[in-house]
């Protein structure tokens, strides 16, 4: 096992996968011993696609200790704002995500609420069942395949 020091999480790699976390390898461990289909990080959802603005006036840093860039007037582009969930499995009628959290980051609340709400639009259109489990313990994670294999 390769480690490297990712924020507030060592990163590891297992089964020549890079996790981003020692927990979401647990959690693999768990999920490859459960008899359940599944993959890692394979979906990446736009929550939000980027915008061109052309009518405000934007200042950009470099990084927090340089002087601002030139103004920047027309065309500027927001950047899409995506969500990859760590694990999905599909089981019986149901689509199932994992989102494996140590530590939740500032960002991480507003995303998993618009990803909530992205699952429900998408209930409404094809008739498919989901389910979201955000596991802060390996425990919780092999309370989340119990259920799972329940249903």
């Amino acid at each position: 096992m390769d480690n490297k020091k990712v924020k507030n999480a060592v990163a590891t790699t297992y089964n020549s996968i890079d996790f981003k976390s020692r927990l979401e390898v647990s959690c693999y461990k768990k999920l490859e011993t459960s008899g359940l289909s599944f993959s890692y990080e394979a979906d990446c959802i736009i929550l939000w696609e980027g915008k061109r603005v052309d009518n405000v006036i934007v200042y950009d840093l470099k990084n927090k200790r340089d002087k601002f860039l030139t103004q920047r007037k027309i065309g500027y582009k927001l950047q899409d704002m995506s969500y990859t969930p760590d694990f999905r499995v599909n089981y019986k009628d149901y689509e199932i995500y994992f989102d494996v959290k140590g530590h939740v980051n500032d960002v991480y609340p507003l995303k998993k609420k618009i990803f909530i709400q992205h699952l429900n639009n998408k209930s409404l259109n094809k008739k498919k069942k989901y389910m979201f489990f955000e596991p802060h313990t390996v425990k919780q994670m092999v309370q989340a395949i119990e259920i799972i294999k329940n249903l």
